[in-house]
């Protein structure tokens, strides 16, 4: 018994849900969004009025805060014209719409927020402007087809950009600590990933180069106990130039802009630092003589460049050591002279032009030039000793004339006597 009353209760609900059903079919649902023009970006609280045109019925809502709009109160049998409004926006229209609930997207181009009456749209269909003027030519049923089309495409498109950026910045935010943790196998594969994402990103290639710089300098200080971490030195520098090359190809361009310039000259210089230090070490290091020239290019560039005059000066000292350490002392010599022509006080210059002196057999030249170094660095700078034994060392090995000491460096003034 009471299992035939369940069974009883269950078809009853049957009935009330299929003749629910039954009403509900004879009501349609008209819903869509409304953006503005060439972006995905939802217009608020604009105004969709839905007009029957068959016989009178008006049934206007608004957009939401994602730009929706949906009616799923309206006749089914009715054939509707649809007049969109908003603030700021030309008003725009669309005929013969069937309430079978397909989603319609709207695009409203920027205008004076005026809005239409159902006259306006007679007059545009018949080719009349409306009164006032203005409003959205309407699209034919293809147009708008392949309107709602592009407009799809573009916001898939901009969902799309969206999802790969929020990756590239979490592979790129991760290279970054990994990086500052001196991982630098897990920053360099980190970077690429965010490379393969975004590869329009400077910053990435930049901080890529930085990283495979830095890994390279480990295995070169750990070549001298390991010589097989040679190579993957070489490498990582070779791959740090080509980081460091792309980072520059897509700073280049900006460099003229009025508007980014200075900052992009800024960067540039920052890149071409760290392609000149990996050639640099290439050069002086490992071999590839030929990156030396490269170097000094490089540096002098990113010195230019630079506003900061102690990067100037640093990478022009940069360049010619580059120049003497990778066997190239006639250069080097020329290079540390030319640095003194505009900087005579350049302590460094002095100190490795003396020495550069000496390894192309002209002594004498590099006893004098060591001898103003002594004069006129501070009494503490710890190459002082070592450049008065070699200056002793050369004059008496070589039978040369002693430098002169420049009698007014060094000298300290007598104690006052005591009255």
């Amino acid at each position: 018994m009471k299992i035939r009353n369940l069974l009883r209760a269950f078809v009853g609900c049957a009935l009330i849900a299929l003749a629910t059903m039954s009403v509900f079919a004879q009501v349609g649902r008209i819903e869509g969004s409304v953006v503005k023009a060439g972006t995905s970006e939802a217009i608020v609280g604009a105004e969709v009025q839905i007009v029957r045109i068959d016989i009178r019925g008006n049934y206007d809502v608004k957009t939401d805060k994602k730009g929706s709009f949906l009616h799923a109160g309206v006749p089914l049998v009715g054939n509707y014209t649809i007049i969109f409004s908003a603030p700021g926006h030309q008003p725009y229209f669309v005929t013969g719409i069937k309430p079978n609930g397909e989603p319609i997207k709207i695009e409203l181009q920027p205008g004076d927020g005026r809005k239409l009456s159902m006259d306006d749209v007679k007059k545009l269909q018949s080719g009349a402007p409306p009164a006032g003027g203005g409003g959205q030519k309407q699209m034919s049923a293809a147009e708008m087809k392949k309107a709602q089309e592009d407009l799809a495409k573009r916001q898939a498109e901009n969902e799309k950009m969206k999802t790969d950026h929020e990756s590239m910045k979490k592979f790129f935010d991760q290279g970054r600590l990994l990086a500052d943790n001196k991982d630098y196998t897990g920053a360099i594969n980190a970077y690429n990933e965010a490379g393969k994402i975004d590869p329009e990103q400077q910053a990435i290639w930049a901080n890529l180069a930085l990283a495979l710089y830095n890994r390279g300098v480990t295995n070169l200080n750990e070549s001298i106990k390991d010589p097989a971490k040679r190579d993957p030195a070489k490498q990582d520098f070779t791959d740090s130039i080509t980081a460091a090359n792309k980072a520059l190809a897509l700073v280049e361009p900006l460099t003229n802009d009025p508007a980014k310039g200075a900052d992009a000259k800024k960067q540039k210089s920052t890149y071409l630092k760290i392609k000149a230090d990996s050639e640099s070490l290439l050069a002086k290091r490992l071999g590839v003589a030929e990156m030396a020239t490269a170097a000094v290019n490089d540096y002098k560039e990113a010195g230019n460049l630079s506003e900061n005059p102690a990067d100037k000066k640093s990478y022009e000292i940069k360049g010619a050591d580059t120049l003497f350490e990778s066997g190239k002392a006639e250069e080097a010599v020329t290079a540390y002279q030319a640095i003194l022509a505009t900087d005579p006080d350049n302590i460094d210059a002095l100190y490795k032009l003396g020495l550069a002196f000496a390894s192309v057999a002209k002594f004498q030249e590099s006893a004098n030039t060591l001898q103003q170094f002594i004069d006129k660095a501070p009494a503490t700078d710890t190459r002082v000793p070592e450049v008065k034994a070699v200056i002793k060392d050369l004059v008496v090995g070589n039978n040369l004339q002693p430098p002169k000491a420049d009698p007014g460096r060094g000298r300290t003034q007598p104690a006052r006597k005591k009255p």
